[in-house]
């Protein structure tokens, strides 16, 4: 497992990802978005439309060839990107710990970032 250093703010490290990721909330469809880099407590991701700070979204995260994760998460940080499209930091509030062990694995052997 990822341990963070004395210097370390995030209990996890970040890893670069490519994978698929869909968020929903009550108040909007389904909307494909996607996952530049994931860690064990969140994922930061690039969606077309605005979800608003602070909304909280229902996730399904998808790895290892179609492994499943599903997911609660809250909007955190919501940026507008120069494409027109808009960068989101969502943090997990709730996550199964299989969910979240898979994701552990799946990004250990990948490398981190910043």
């Amino acid at each position: 497992m990822h341990k963070k250093t004395d210097t370390e703010k995030r209990d996890y490290f970040r890893t670069s990802i490519g994978c698929q990721l869909s968020v929903s909330s009550k108040d909007m469809p389904v909307l494909p978005v996607t996952a530049l880099n994931v860690s064990a407590s969140g994922i930061y991701c690039v969606s077309s439309r605005s979800i608003g700070e602070l909304t909280r979204v229902e996730l399904l995260l998808r790895v290892h060839d179609g492994d499943e994760i599903p997911a609660r998460a809250v909007v955190i940080r919501e940026e507008p990107l120069s494409d027109g499209s808009y960068g989101l930091g969502l943090f997990f509030t709730k996550i199964s710990e299989d969910g979240r062990n898979t994701i552990i694995e799946y990004t250990s052997d990948l490398e981190t970032i910043g």
